[in-house]
């Protein structure tokens, strides 16, 4: 698909530099003196990367914000001086990165083939531009034995996704324990098992008005408030949400309980892509095996991205000794921070939001961009498999 490459500066000297790069990388690009202007033309466009820069007479995060809400299929690169850039506004205003006008050019072009990924997830889930339903991209964050960090990599995981632009959600299915309404500081007046007993079974079965709205633009389904709840919530319900949240969202994230009950076993079923939580230590890395052969029983093991979480110095504990017990690959390492996650987790703000610049939160946006990757190169896989298909049928 061809995207469109727009540029918003009231500094044409700015403009004109965005602009001669693009020309350079052989992009289809045009200036914007107002944003009027922009707007009218981002009506009849579909996939576009806005790059604004600095401007006096509207606020850049205001404009960001505006245009990602009214114009979804758009990604908002935000090019400012180095003392107006404000991480946490750019993230709750919805852009895919903001950068420094004196920055290093390399930087701008990487953050261009970051929006276009956002772009290409966004434009293959969109129904008026496929012809077909919303399909999310769902992650199940799993692994059979507690404390290894699985709620704390989903409710990162998910606002490392949001700060792509995405929309995102999070499913808590530790449905006795569950904490990730905890983490982002919610209080939930009402949970999975509300929209079990209210709508599934005597109403429309909308899961809407069952989400709760976090402030960076994630939804959150909230585990029950009681333990014994979670008895009358089953694998029928869990399937029909999911699907019905593939039609909303760019990404679900679902975390899950350290065991394979009947709930987190269709989850699994469901999603497209599964991150096994591994860490350093024997009865961890035990379960872990435990785990993929049973994965591997019901199908599933092809889906499986294994993470290791609190990665550290150990002796005689290797990346080697680790890939050998669990027969596969480690996909990626997140190191271990235990002040940066504890007050994380204590003031209920993800660690990427709060503490965006320490080693563990940059290996969690690492790991986001190189899941957005993945699924991006995936659809292009199917979208070329589609068009083989006609022709490269196999002889009967």
């Amino acid at each position: 698909m061809r995207l469109n490459y727009y540029i918003l500066s009231e500094k044409r000297m700015y403009s004109t530099a965005v602009k001669m790069m693009l020309d350079d990388l052989k992009k289809i690009n045009k200036i914007y003196d107002h944003v009027s202007e922009l707007k009218t033309d981002l009506e009849h466009s579909k996939g576009t990367v806005v790059i604004i820069g600095p401007n006096t007479v509207h606020d850049p995060y205001e404009m960001c914000q505006d245009l990602s809400r009214i114009f979804p299929l758009t990604a908002v690169l935000l090019l400012l001086n180095k003392d107006d850039i404000d991480y946490k506004k750019a993230m709750f205003a919805g852009a895919v990165d903001v950068l420094d006008l004196e920055g290093d050019e390399a930087e701008v072009i990487e953050s261009i083939k970051k929006a276009e990924k956002v772009i290409n997830i966004k434009v293959e889930s969109d129904p008026n531009v496929k012809g077909e339903e919303k399909e999310a991209k769902v992650i199940t964050v799993c692994s059979t034995k507690g404390g290894v960090g699985k709620t704390t990599i989903s409710v990162n995981l998910a606002a490392a996704l949001s700060k792509h632009n995405l929309k995102v959600a999070v499913v808590d299915l530790d449905l006795q324990f569950g904490d990730v309404a905890l983490l982002f500081d919610q209080l939930p007046s009402q949970s999975i098992y509300d929209w079990v007993k209210q709508s599934y079974e005597n109403g429309d079965k909308s899961f809407t008005p069952y989400v709760l709205k976090h402030k960076a633009g994630i939804d959150i389904v909230a585990a029950p408030d009681l333990p014994e709840f979670a008895e009358l919530i089953n694998g029928e319900h869990i399937a029909y949400l999911i699907e019905a949240m593939k039609k909303e969202y760019d990404m679900v994230i679902i975390d899950t309980p350290p065991a394979f009950v009947e709930t987190s076993l269709v989850a699994l079923e469901s999603s497209d892509l599964i991150l096994l939580i591994a860490s350093l230590d024997l009865p961890a890395l035990k379960n872990g095996k435990l785990a993929i052969e049973t994965l591997d029983l019901l199908g599933l093991k092809e889906k499986i991205h294994i993470l290791l979480n609190r990665d550290s110095e150990m002796e005689g504990m290797t990346k080697e000794l680790i890939e050998d017990v669990l027969g596969l690959e480690i996909n990626g390492r997140i190191p271990s921070d235990y002040r940066t996650v504890i007050s994380s987790i204590n003031n209920g703000e993800p660690f990427v939001t709060k503490a965006a610049r320490t080693p563990v939160a940059k290996a969690v946006m690492k790991l986001a961009e190189q899941l957005i990757d993945s699924f991006s190169q995936g659809e292009k896989v199917n979208k070329e498999k589609k068009k083989k298909g006609l022709f490269f049928r196999k002889k009967t």
